[in-house]
């Protein structure tokens, strides 16, 4: 497998070898994709699907609402409009 890393990568894990933290570029990777170990593609599939669904849930709950407050107020002022302190 080749990876190509981008300038910003590079930088970041020379940043991260410099601070001696680690030895070898290997361990900074081990230590980066350590989470990815115990999450199975599946699952990590399944987030992403469920947060996609979250996300069209609210885009349609929020279908058709205005808040026709008037110009200059602000929006923490017209959500405290008729309450009383």
């Amino acid at each position: 497998m080749t990876i190509i890393l981008t300038p910003e990568h590079e930088r970041i894990i020379r940043a991260q070898l410099a601070t001696g933290q680690f030895r070898t570029v290997e361990e900074v990777l081990d230590k980066v994709l350590e989470p990815l170990k115990t999450q199975s593609p599946v699952t990590a599939n399944e987030d992403a699907t469920k947060a996609h669904a979250a996300a069209e849930c609210i885009r349609e709950l929020r279908k058709g609402v205005t808040l026709d407050r008037p110009e200059g107020i602000s929006l923490r002022e017209y959500a405290h409009l008729g309450h009383k302190y």
